[in-house]
This record gives structure tokens, C-alpha cells and sequence, in this order.
């Protein structure tokens, strides 16, 4: 019986600790989901309060809008706190979040 190496074992124990860390599948077997989005187009200089009130005439719920874009240190400005939306204008791209059906969907918006 041949003994594994230290560099060998080590190896090994990395492969196994990695596999085991490796995210379980979505339902269709895909290692990624796609995130649910809705696209709204705006016409002229619409404010976040319209959008939040266009949405919710189209069974949109829990609508949570930001003026500021997601990045790595504020992966979701939506959440930080309330912000004046009657004078916050939509944004061209990501607007923030809504519910409806049960799903949480990404706002994006898209200016004309």
C-alpha cells in the first residue's frame, strides 16, 4: 500500500473542503438562477413616486425604490432607509425592488 504524500493529502482535503462549499443547484440543474426583473420604459422626467405608483397599479407590492445604484459596499440602497421619491428622478437602469406573486423582481427603467 503506497502512503500519499503531505502535498498530495493537503490536496485532497482542499478538493474535498471546495466541492463540499460549492452552492447546492437551482431546481432546472443550472449552478446559477436568473434574478426575476421587470423593464419599464418612462416617458420624460418621472419621479420614483410615479414609478412606485405605476407599479402598484400593476399588482406590484412592497415596492422599495433608490436614487443610489447598488455597488460592492451598498449591494442594496434600497434597504438604507426612506428616500424622498416625489423628488428622487427614475433612473435609467436599476430603480430597486417590488413583489408581486410572491417573487421579489428588480425595477429597471428605461428613459426616453
Amino acid at each position: 500500500m503506497k502512503l500519499l504524500s503531505l502535498s498530495a493529502l493537503s490536496a485532497l482535503s482542499l478538493a474535498a473542503g471546495l466541492l463540499g462549499a460549492t452552492p447546492a443547484l437551482a431546481a432546472d440543474g443550472a449552478l446559477f438562477a436568473a434574478t426575476p426583473s421587470v423593464t419599464v420604459a418612462v416617458q420624460g422626467v418621472e419621479s420614483q413616486a410615479q414609478l412606485a405608483q405605476q407599479l402598484s397599479a400593476q399588482g406590484y407590492s412592497n415596492v422599495s425604490l433608490s436614487g443610489t445604484a447598488p455597488n460592492l459596499a451598498n449591494p442594496h440602497p434600497e434597504l438604507n432607509g426612506a428616500t424622498n421619491l416625489a423628488s428622487t428622478p427614475v433612473q435609467n437602469g436599476w430603480n430597486g425592488t417590488a413583489q408581486k406573486d410572491g417573487e421579489t423582481v428588480q425595477i429597471y427603467a428605461t428613459t426616453r
